[in-house]
């Protein structure tokens, strides 16, 4: 790919946990990891849409992915959880060609 070439999934899709790193490999990091990659994916989904209706839920799924970052806690099981499911929500939603 060259400098001058966009790549076609969001780049947070690519981005590894570093190894060693604080939370490196426990759940919190991939649950942090997964709802940031879900971000990616509702704001590339935004960026293509002219349904108004589809743009009013993807700006929920945005917020709730947001406020589920700012929840999330290594210690806090039901919040890992919890974010895991709201990202199969929005996969799910987003799959079904909502978006």
């Amino acid at each position: 790919m060259s400098d001058q070439q966009h790549p076609t999934d969001p780049v947070l899709s690519r981005v590894q946990p570093v190894p060693g790193g604080l939370y490196g490999d426990e759940p919190y990091e991939a649950a942090l990891s997964d709802l940031r990659s879900a971000v990616a994916e509702v704001s590339a989904a935004l960026s293509r849409t002219q349904d108004p209706v589809v743009t009013k839920d993807l700006t929920r799924y945005q917020a709730d992915l947001n406020r589920a970052q700012l929840q999330l806690h290594p210690h806090r099981s039901a919040a890992l959880e919890r974010a895991h499911a709201l990202c199969r929500t929005v996969r799910r939603y987003l799959t079904a060609g909502a978006a």
